[in-house]
């Protein structure tokens, strides 16, 4: 049985609301590093553009999720690979931050996936396109945002096929 000890107080009060003290010091300390912000910022450029698939637009619950991967296997200057899920008219605008800010400087190659978004997993799966636009060394579509480009740069319609 706790004794009471100073002003009635237990000391397995004192010693909870220490290591709840810590606990929030611990979380505090390291979680942080960049402010509330997170991580600092490089300067993104708006991309937009279309996609068709044997002619027509995606349909749901089908869906087309796009990345764009840093060629040559450089490094992005980012934590995340820019990407955008397609709209059911076939529109789309590529994000690295926050939805439609746009890609970093560089030069990227386009990568695409057909599938059915799973909701319990919030992911999409599955690959309609049987990996034909998966694999970023092998893409042809390509992507070159400059210095001096301030956006958006329209990609016009990208044309896909499942055959």
């Amino acid at each position: 049985m706790n004794n009471p000890g100073v002003c009635g107080v237990t000391r397995s009060r004192v010693d909870w609301a220490v290591r709840l003290q810590l606990l929030t010091v611990f979380c505090i300390v390291g979680c942080g590093g960049s402010g509330p912000e997170g991580p600092a910022r490089v300067k993104t450029v708006p991309v937009v553009g279309k996609i068709t698939v044997d002619g027509t637009t995606v349909q749901l619950p089908k869906q087309i999720r796009i990345r764009a991967y840093k060629a040559g296997g450089e490094e992005s200057p980012t934590a995340t690979v820019p990407g955008a899920t397609v709209n059911p008219d076939g529109s789309f605008s590529l994000s690295t931050y926050e939805a439609g800010d746009g890609v970093p400087v560089g030069e990227f190659k386009l990568t695409f996936q057909l599938g059915q978004q799973n909701l319990m997993r919030a992911r999409l799966e599955g690959d309609d396109f049987n990996g034909k636009y998966i694999d970023p060394e092998k893409s042809e579509h390509t992507l070159t945002v400059s210095e001096t480009d301030t956006g958006p740069i329209d990609l016009g319609t990208i044309e896909l096929t499942t055959k």
